[in-house]
């Protein structure tokens, strides 16, 4: 069987990444990234499509989105570095990367759905330290499948929703749209 895979909509990314960085006021890029996670899985598993279609990598401390890690990072190619710095900025953490909202984020890219799901995870993670973030998404089954710094596969995200919502999945994975 052919891995399920969804195409990621780089300006949905950023928008999200900087919708979460507005909630939060400013941030740590674990917890950006962590609450980005949470979201993108609550969607797939209610709604059987993530809302960015980033694709996940099983890293030390948990999944990472891979653009946009990359996206925080600032190791894009032009011209979508100048978009992410022309939306997030540092924060002043001396003691590791924090972010900034440098503009509101644009909500016309978002359902309803989406806004709903980005709001629970920053409910979600807003409270949660390293540490328990960490070891819960260490829990998680499409983690503990994937090797060390390999992609995560959306079906084990899947592992235990409705048959309907896995063949929404499915769908929305075969024309790659979010």
């Amino acid at each position: 069987m052919k891995s399920m895979r969804f195409s990621v909509d780089k300006e949905k990314t950023i928008e999200a990444l900087l919708y979460i960085v507005s909630r939060y006021g400013e941030v740590g890029r674990f917890h950006a990234l962590k609450t980005l996670y949470y979201a993108d899985l609550d969607h797939l598993r209610t709604f059987g499509r993530p809302i960015t279609g980033d694709r996940y990598i099983a890293m030390e401390n948990g999944p990472v989105p891979s653009y946009a890690y990359n996206a925080v990072k600032e190791e894009l190619p032009e011209p979508e570095r100048e978009v992410v710095v022309g939306a997030l900025s540092h924060g002043d953490s001396e003691k590791h990367p924090t972010y900034k909202a440098h503009r509101s984020p644009d909500l016309s890219y978002f359902s309803k759905t989406d806004l709903e799901c980005l709001d629970r995870a920053f409910e979600y993670c807003r409270g949660r330290s390293f540490g328990q973030i960490s070891d819960e998404t260490h829990e998680h089954l499409a983690w503990k499948k994937a090797a060390l710094n390999a992609p995560m596969r959306f079906e084990d995200m899947l592992d235990g929703v409705s048959p309907e919502i896995f063949e929404e999945a499915e769908q929305f994975a075969s024309y790659g749209v979010l």
